[in-house]
């Protein structure tokens, strides 16, 4: 399974540098995440739980909001 989403970002400088930046950022948020330009795959296991599944929805939103707003 894989889930991926795309970020806009409108300022061509910040794009070129997202993926970067979001790695970065999820690995300190303990998540091991695929950006590529501005696309995030996520390529979870079958066997999350549903607690884990909102754990992992979670903590990938707030690494989202941070490299986004900074």
């Amino acid at each position: 399974m894989i889930w991926a989403f795309d970020a806009i970002e409108p300022d061509l400088e910040r794009a070129g540098t997202f993926s970067r930046r979001f790695f970065s950022s999820a690995l300190e948020n303990e998540l091991l995440l695929r950006p590529i330009g501005t696309t995030v795959y996520l390529m979870p296991p079958y066997i999350l739980s549903d607690e884990e599944i909102d754990g992992l929805a979670a903590r990938t939103l707030r690494v989202f909001n941070n490299v986004i707003a900074n």
